[in-house]
């Protein structure tokens, strides 16, 4: 398929014959015409016959840029079809923007960011089985030079499609908010294949990934500073602050149904009942501060004003939420456990209702 396309030259107006001159648009027409008859045989070109059409159209060093800047790029696409530039290829476009009259830095910073494009195809091709091999290193290393990519301008494609693979994973173990041990190890062997020097390991990996094993694998008992039961061990301890759920009175109202009776000028008697209605409402009440302990058995608290336990057998269900989880009782009040971290608190206490 040809690069250019043979064009007729367009007719003279009235007073373009009158006045013996050319349209001016011819030129670009008979140069693209040129180039037609010469693409394949582009280096033998003379020069000559291109500043013979510049002297025919009278044209200057400012004329017609966007156009022939539009032939050059025309002849940049035809040699990365296949997205190489071979040193031939190279040639022929140093020799056609001679031609052209366009400067060699128009054309290397052009055929860079055309190479800028086509390395970073490859280097999305190269990630796909997040690995670099020392092959594709080196297939990257070639691109870099064949298309004059400066050196912190491929750094900086690779980094940024490496990075953006990475953190797209990491996104999605953190959308779950659970990290299994195999997918820990895919991002780490994705951290090492792709030589990313950059670290992911942040507090949200590490702290899903302990979510993850409160869950799933063994619980590891932690030290216990008091006396438990025999068989009895402690997983999870912190100070918290205890509510229970208490009613009050807001406001007293009256009503009922009533009659005045005029006894005498001024004197009225009334007749009729009229009850109070109390409004109240629900609030929760601090009742202790101290220290909460989940053991394999039980819930321990000793507070300030006195030490509480539940069993795990009386609990029917718990509800978590941004400042802490309610506890669902066979009996009693529903307390509530105020503590920062209640996501933490309610996955070791739903593992231990679990194991129970």
């Amino acid at each position: 398929m040809s690069i250019y396309e043979k064009k007729n030259l367009m007719e003279q107006s009235f007073f373009q014959k009158l006045f013996k001159k050319q349209p001016k648009q011819n030129f670009i027409i008979e140069l693209e015409n040129t180039l037609f008859e010469n693409e394949d045989k582009l280096l033998t070109l003379d020069i000559s016959t291109i500043n013979s059409l510049k002297q025919k159209y009278n044209i200057k060093s400012e004329d017609f840029t966007y156009e022939r800047e539009f032939l050059l790029n025309r002849f940049i696409s035809h040699c990365l079809w296949d997205e190489h530039l071979s040193d031939e290829e190279k040639k022929q476009l140093s020799y056609l923007a001679k031609l052209l009259d366009i400067p060699e830095e128009y054309l290397n910073n052009k055929i860079a960011e055309e190479g800028k494009v086509i390395y970073k195809k490859k280097v999305q091709l190269v990630i796909s089985d997040d690995k670099i091999e020392n092959s594709e290193k080196e297939e990257l290393d070639s691109l870099e030079k064949e298309f004059n990519i400066s050196e912190s301008d491929s750094t900086e494609i690779l980094s940024n499609e490496v990075s953006s693979k990475i953190q797209t994973y990491v996104n999605s173990l953190l959308e779950k908010r659970r990290i299994s041990p195999d997918e820990e190890k895919k991002l780490n062997e994705m951290i090492s294949g792709m030589h990313v020097n950059a670290s992911f390991s942040g507090d949200g990996i590490s702290r899903f990934r302990k979510y993850w094993d409160i869950e799933n694998a063994e619980l590891v008992s932690i030290e216990t500073p008091i006396n438990l039961q025999k068989s009895e061990s402690l997983y999870f301890t912190a100070k918290i602050e205890w509510f229970e759920e208490r009613t009050r009175t807001t406001s007293v109202s009256y009503g009922g149904i009533s009659t005045k009776f005029k006894i005498c000028k001024g004197v009225y008697l009334r007749g009729g009942s009229i009850a109070p209605m109390r409004n109240t409402e629900e609030y929760l009440k601090l009742i202790d501060n101290g220290d909460i302990y989940f053991t394999n058995k039980r819930i321990i608290f000793m507070g300030q004003h006195g030490n509480k336990q539940i069993p795990y057998s009386k609990i029917l269900a718990f509800t978590p939420f941004a400042d802490g989880i309610e506890i669902d009782k066979d009996t009693g009040k529903k307390p509530f456990f105020k503590y920062e971290d209640s996501e933490l608190m309610g996955i070791y206490l739903a593992r231990l209702l679990k194991d129970f």
